[in-house]
């Protein structure tokens, strides 16, 4: 991201590109606030509102769901470590748009003319390299298939604009921005810029790359959600899927839920309900996840889930699947739920002689920040 000022003999073509570059940069200005909103409570009112939207109908409520883990311990230490990857990607990508930014306006002030040092020795467009590093480390944090969806639509959206800004770059500088582009890689090494013999850049073409692109990423997704379907504690009895966020056995997630059952006023109050399909999340109770309405607590948020618990006592919520395959079995209950709308909270203490309920108690109707496709694992 290098754009000069405009020259002032600037021709009609590019006084056309300039509304569209605008439409652009608009554009991602509201990628970044989709990004971000996740991480600020404020933005829920227009951000849950937005996904229960896409709820509605079956074609689109899969694009709120998640494709990764994100309250789940799982078994693989692979996926157990992207949210904290994806926490540095951010973090890193925040800092590097700053420092690449500052490094510009700077030399803007000074009137030095063409970047060349510093950031812009490595990259010719760090700003983008940065937009890019801190979309995947969100992406890995939220990992929604709508967000998946704009993060790569947004890489070839900056690939344009760069394109855009060479252009004005060589009519700035000539031969010198010519020598530096020589030199010094683009975005990134794997999104090449693309432009015709007078230097526009190829929409369509670009366009057409973009969708193979969007589906190729999809693929993908859908095959990482199945990665992680058979690499969280879950069993899926009946018409439920009694699913664990802890690293719990398959015998300690039964011995809780099945406690819970022996109990006849748990059978009775859901039979009451018509539950069906059943989430069932089992939860140990020193736990707290601010993505699950579990917790009694008005206005508690985050997460904490020590690695040391006791595998005694655990909360177990009981759920009504939002889908639109009500006869769903199994993993397609999973596969296919948006949402939960929570009936019961029970309390449960299991040992090795016998276990007991302890407590019965109507859950919150939502989590702390309201209405929203939270995640199921």
């Amino acid at each position: 991201m290098n754009a000069p000022s405009r020259p002032e003999n600037s021709t009609t073509p590019k006084r056309l590109l300039k509304p569209t570059a605008w439409i652009v940069y608009l554009v991602i200005g509201f990628e970044i606030l989709f990004m971000i909103s996740p991480a600020a409570l404020y933005f829920y009112s227009l951000y849950g509102p937005a996904l229960n939207v896409l709820n509605r109908w079956e074609a689109t409520a899969w694009l709120t769901q998640f494709f990764l883990p994100h309250i789940s311990t799982t078994r693989s230490p692979v996926l157990n470590a992207l949210p904290w990857i994806g926490g540095v990607f951010a973090v890193i990508g925040a800092a590097w748009f700053l420092a690449s930014a500052g490094q510009l306006y700077w030399n803007k002030f000074r009137q030095k003319g063409l970047v060349t040092t510093g950031l812009y020795a490595f990259s010719r467009h760090p700003q983008y390299t940065a937009l890019a590093l801190l979309g995947l480390g969100t992406l890995l944090m939220w990992p929604r298939f709508l967000v998946l969806i704009a993060y790569v639509a947004m890489l070839f959206m900056y690939r344009y604009l760069a394109a855009l800004e060479e252009r004005r770059c060589e009519a700035e500088f000539g031969q010198a921005y010519r020598d530096y582009q020589a030199r010094t890689p683009p975005i990134l090494p794997f999104i090449p810029h693309s432009a015709d013999r007078g230097g526009h850049p190829r929409i369509g073409l670009g366009a057409l790359g973009a969708v193979a692109s969007i589906i190729a990423a999809l693929l993908i997704g859908f095959g990482l959600r199945e990665y992680t379907l058979s690499e969280i504690t879950a069993v899926y009895p009946n018409r439920a899927a009694v699913l664990s966020p802890a690293p719990l056995s398959e015998e300690e997630l039964l011995a809780a839920y099945r406690t819970a059952l022996k109990n006849s006023e748990v059978p009775q109050l859901l039979a009451r309900f018509g539950a069906d399909p059943l989430v069932v999340h089992v939860v140990p109770r020193d736990w707290h996840l601010a993505d699950l309405p579990i917790d009694l607590e008005p206005g508690r948020g985050g997460h904490h889930t020590p690695a040391n618990f006791d595998r005694r006592y655990y909360k177990i919520l009981f759920s009504q699947a939002r889908t639109h395959e009500k006869r769903a079995a199994g993993k397609d209950i999973v596969r296919s739920a948006y949402g939960v709308d929570p009936l019961l909270l029970v309390e449960v203490e299991v040992d090795i002689a016998a276990g007991k309920v302890t407590a019965i108690e109507t859950p919150p109707a939502h989590v702390v920040w309201g209405d929203i496709p939270t995640p199921l694992f």
